[in-house]
């Protein structure tokens, strides 16, 4: 049962592997080439996700019975708070101030996936959350840390501006074995996957279109 867990997650991780085309916003960065208002777009789109996801986070905290699990998602609630802070330096970097961020109307189609997660905050149960918050981790961090690659060496984006990417590029292997053993906790009563497969197959759309709107002028 100790490898269980593992097992679903690296099946879960295979399903959801990016592949190239899917997100147009990353890759153009990635080659220069993004325009500048699509990179405050991103600015302005993602300081709504993190204040959203925040919340959320701190929702499946307050659901969450299991002393493990209420952890799990406080941790992320956390990261969420400290995210905000190095989101204000990435987004001056970018040419985005809080008059701006009062100013820019959020675009549907990328508050999307905030929506959903507060869906999941509300109505799933927490563990099959944490399985589909796992299972997409490696492909976010994937994204970020090619942001911070490109931004510093197609826009002159210093450290300090891309602290914040960089800080959501690298794995956190404390919540990675969190996670692993609510989920071996779980998969020793009974807890079955399938829902947890489906929140994770929506999230990851629903992140595709975050990003791939970001482009979109008519999203």
């Amino acid at each position: 049962m100790a490898d269980s867990a593992q097992h679903l997650l690296d099946g879960m991780r295979r399903e959801l592997a990016p592949a190239a085309g899917d997100n147009t916003f990353v890759e153009l960065v990635a080659a220069g080439r993004a325009p500048q208002d699509a990179l405050r777009r991103y600015a302005n789109e993602e300081h709504l996700i993190f204040t959203s996801d925040w919340g959320s986070y701190l929702s499946l905290a307050g659901r969450s019975t299991a002393p493990d699990t209420r952890q799990f998602f406080m941790g992320l609630a956390f990261g969420e708070a400290m995210g905000l802070a190095g989101l204000t330096t990435l987004s001056a970097a970018l040419g985005v101030d809080e008059e701006d961020r009062r100013a820019h109307r959020p675009m549907p189609l990328c508050q999307a996936y905030p929506a959903y997660t507060a869906w999941l905050a509300l109505n799933a149960d927490p563990a099959d959350v944490v399985a589909a918050l796992l299972a997409n981790f490696p492909a976010w961090s994937g994204y970020f840390g090619t942001l911070a690659g490109a931004l510093r060496k197609h826009h002159g984006l210093d450290d300090a501006a891309c602290a914040f990417l960089d800080g959501l590029s690298a794995p956190n292997a404390q919540l990675e074995e969190q996670g692993l053993g609510i989920l071996d906790q779980r998969l020793s009563t009974g807890w079955v996957p399938d829902t947890a497969r489906q929140y994770a197959r929506f999230l990851r759309t629903y992140d595709l279109l975050f990003w791939n709107s970001l482009v979109d002028t008519n999203a």
